[in-house]
């Protein structure tokens, strides 16, 4: 019989707490900044308390890594259960240092077997990786194969997403100030999509409901109808709009897996509430 390994995300993910519980995923911090003040999402910020926290006017956000010692600190609680081989998914190195961090704390660990992947993506692309693997060690998959596997995902998973103002996208730097007074004056919608750990436009419409349309023709122009898929819809404090993204895409595909999150403070802090997207990866993808 394989020896049991953990599955480790980063503090980006979107995962159900149900997922969390019935696949046993664990968690690297993140740090949201709100004005002056740092927390750590999902520990000592929830999303509720985010968004009320952000929703005064001109409050500044940001996001931070975790520091060596809060990823040792998470890797030693592991080891302490008797666990010798970690996987650990992050986001992407263009988004985040959250792998050099990672994998620096994985090298002072001799004796322990720590696998640091760069997922090529963020949010919902790490959580679909991470079920993959998990679903792969609960039927008595190896660690060497579930490193394979999520290797073989790494930069597989497309994400498209519509955000509701470009205000923290400019905060982020992923558009020019002018670009987001344009977009405002315009009442533009961004179509964002990540593409192997890159974030860039795909479109931009003009009202909400006809970006989400947009974002939908998108993914049909790639994924043909019925296809057997993998997906998470995700939101920042939009759970009306994502419920209806929802709806679309389990009428449209068979859905082998799905599931609706919030993505949490470190997303909201970067896309700002009201965004709505979706992540998917076809299970031939997968084998």
């Amino acid at each position: 019989m394989s020896e049991r390994f953990a599955i480790v995300v980063d503090g980006t993910a979107c995962l159900t707490p149900e997922l969390q519980r019935e696949f046993d995923i664990r968690w690297l911090p993140l740090h949201v900044d709100i004005g002056s003040e740092t927390f750590t999402a999902n520990v000592d910020l929830s999303a509720d308390e985010f968004y009320r926290r952000i929703a005064a006017p001109g409050v500044l956000t940001g996001t931070s890594q975790p520091n060596m010692g809060e990823c040792r600190d998470v890797y030693d609680a592991i080891v302490a259960e008797g666990t010798k081989q970690l996987l650990v998914l992050v986001v992407a190195t263009e988004l985040s240092g959250t792998f050099s961090v990672a994998s620096t704390t994985a090298q002072a660990m001799p004796g322990v077997t720590i696998e640091v992947i760069d997922t090529r993506s963020l949010a919902g692309g790490i959580s679909l990786i991470a079920t993959a693997c998990a679903r792969l060690r609960r039927s008595g998959g190896s660690f060497e194969q579930a490193v394979t596997l999520a290797q073989k995902l790494a930069g597989k998973i497309p994400i498209y997403a519509v955000a509701d103002t470009l205000e923290y996208l400019k905060r982020s730097g992923r558009v020019s100030g002018a670009q987001a007074l344009f977009g405002s004056m315009l009442k533009m919608k961004p179509i964002l999509e990540v593409s192997n750990g890159v974030v860039h436009p795909a479109d931009r419409v003009r009202t909400r409901e006809k970006a989400v349309q947009r974002m939908k023709e998108l993914v049909e122009a790639r994924v043909p109808e019925g296809a057997r898929i993998h997906a998470c819809t995700l939101h920042t404090n939009a759970p009306e709009r994502a419920r209806d993204v929802a709806d679309w895409v389990q009428q449209r595909y068979h859905c082998v897996e799905h599931w609706i999150a919030e993505a949490g403070p470190v997303i909201g802090a970067r896309a700002g509430p009201g965004v709505v997207g979706l992540c998917w990866y076809r299970e031939d993808d997968a084998k």
